[in-house]
């Protein structure tokens, strides 16, 4: 899902306009940005934390070196209860996948 489908769905579910939704994604994005910017992290409930992360710098091999200094990174760690959600519903579809694909070779054989 892209941006504008997000936006689009949004919007059909919540009954606002695409362009305020958009909006209200756009400045959420930047207001994310500048707190990390500010080296704050962001908790979002029921989602999760966006973070910076420093860690020692690697050349082209791989190898960790002292004189290129620490490198920071952002990150996003999702929360316990959509992870649980995410992998349930998973192992839900591939059930159903499963059983649709038994259905249609039984089928095939009658």
């Amino acid at each position: 899902m892209n941006k504008r489908e997000f936006v689009r769905e949004i919007a059909r579910r919540s009954g606002v306009s695409e362009y305020a939704v958009s909006e209200i994604y756009n400045v959420s994005s930047e207001l994310i940005a500048e707190t990390l910017i500010q080296e704050d992290h962001v908790e979002l409930p029921k989602l999760g934390v966006f973070a910076l992360h420093t860690k020692m710098a690697k050349n082209l091999f791989g190898e960790k070196k002292n004189q290129t200094g620490l490198c920071i990174y952002p990150s996003f760690r999702i929360c316990e209860r959509l992870k649980g959600r995410i992998k349930d519903g998973c192992r839900y579809q591939k059930a159903l996948d499963s059983r649709e694909r038994k259905n249609v070779y039984e089928t095939e054989l009658f």
